[in-house]
């Protein structure tokens, strides 16, 4: 009792070390007189001295076999390929945007060892924090490295600040939950395997991203969708591999409780995209019927829309949703009347020739357009017609 004791005092201790870290990233890093470099310097300086700790501790062991630690290897640097397929191939649909990394060779081999050095630091922390604690407590200390590390990696004080539900949105979906995520996932990573995998898996996700120059500008929903998805479905094909590889003699039993709650999260995580489609929230998704935004928008792409407050004033070159009888339509506001105190947008598609025939009120207009996924609503378009374009757009 008294070395398990021992044991999580050792790993207290290497919170505190992160904790401080953490401090400072809201504190003295804030600082104007603070530069990036100092930054990095100070955080690689904190972690390392972290890491000096460590090195003179006995090993934390994670609970995988000896024998399966390649197979983990493998296993982790192809889902990081298959992840920079995905983010690469998203590129190919929403477009490409400067690399904000420094390109020259000094800069590129000073991002590889100062941010690589920072990675393999932290998940070696990690691992220490999450294989040192017993097992009634192992997942308040992953849970504890995970908020941490997410509060060091982004802003989380900006929510104070944000003005509106839709900024809210924008960044938790966007900054906040996929960080956590990824958090969630690199822990049980460190949990099974160690540190080694997680740093490759790390290592392979960011590595392409210091070295091009171009990088995919996403809409912050297929960042959103994709930030939080994509280690949600690979943690759950972890914890499927881990049950087949087997870890000793409670391997039916462990994972199966794991894997009803990373389910549930999952259902939950589903029931919110149900709830967002079925409009049921301030922003919610349309497919676009026809290409009279072409091409801004095109025929098949799908549309977030967020619904007007009170406080909102639509302005001139917004793109709004609006209702015109029988069948909602997307234009953009290409000129504001005011006829007895009464605003009327005049709107047109951008692929069309004339203004659109309305005069749309503020009643009629059901939320302005705030982002768009392309293409991704081609199968309604089998059961949907374009004929009502025709009756809006001729003047």
């Amino acid at each position: 009792m008294s070395s398990i004791a021992n044991n999580e005092k050792k790993t207290l201790y290497v919170l505190t070390g992160v904790f401080i870290l953490c401090v400072l990233e809201y504190t003295f890093f804030r600082s104007k007189y603070i530069s990036s470099r100092i930054e990095d310097f100070l955080t690689l300086l904190i972690l390392g001295g972290t890491g000096v700790y460590i090195f003179f501790q006995p090993r934390a062991r994670c609970h995988s076999k000896d024998r399966t630690l390649g197979f983990f290897f493998v296993w982790l640097f192809v889902c990081g390929l298959i992840y920079l397929v995905v983010y690469f191939g998203f590129g190919f649909l929403f477009g490409f945007g400067r690399n904000p990394y420094k390109r020259d060779f000094i800069g590129i081999a000073r991002n590889i060892l100062v941010f690589g050095g920072i990675i393999a630091l932290k998940e070696w922390i990690r691992s220490f924090v999450i294989n040192k604690a017993t097992k009634k407590n192992v997942i308040m200390f992953g849970f504890i490295i995970a908020l941490l590390y997410t509060a060091i990696e982004v802003n989380i004080l900006d929510i104070i600040n944000a003005s509106g539900i839709k900024e809210i949105t924008i960044m938790l979906s966007q900054k906040i939950l996929p960080v956590l995520v990824l958090n969630f996932f690199l822990g049980y990573i460190c949990y099974v395997t160690g540190y080694q995998p997680a740093i490759i898996y790390m290592l392979v996700t960011n590595i392409p991203i210091w070295l091009f120059d171009s990088l995919p500008n996403l809409e912050w929903i297929v960042t959103a969708i994709l930030g939080i998805a994509f280690p949600v479905l690979a943690l759950i094909s972890l914890m499927e591999t881990v049950d087949r590889e087997g870890r000793g003699k409670n391997r039916k039993d462990e994972p199966k409780a794991k894997k009803t709650i990373l389910w549930i999260f999952v259902l939950g995580f589903c029931i919110v995209v149900s709830f967002f489609t079925a409009g049921l929230f301030p922003v919610y998704p349309t497919v676009l019927v026809s290409n009279s935004m072409s091409p801004s928008i095109n025929r098949g792409d799908v549309v977030i829309v967020e619904s007007l407050d009170d406080n909102y004033e639509i302005q001139t070159n917004d793109i709004i949703l609006f209702n015109a009888g029988d069948f909602d339509v997307v234009h953009r506001v290409v000129d504001i009347e005011i006829v007895d105190g009464t605003a009327r947008y005049i709107t047109k598609g951008d692929a069309n020739d004339h203004t659109d025939n309305l005069n749309i009120e503020t009643g009629n207009i059901g939320g302005v357009v705030i982002a768009r996924i392309p293409y991704i609503g081609l199968p309604r378009l089998l059961i949907e017609s374009t004929e009502h374009e025709e009756e809006i757009n001729i003047k």
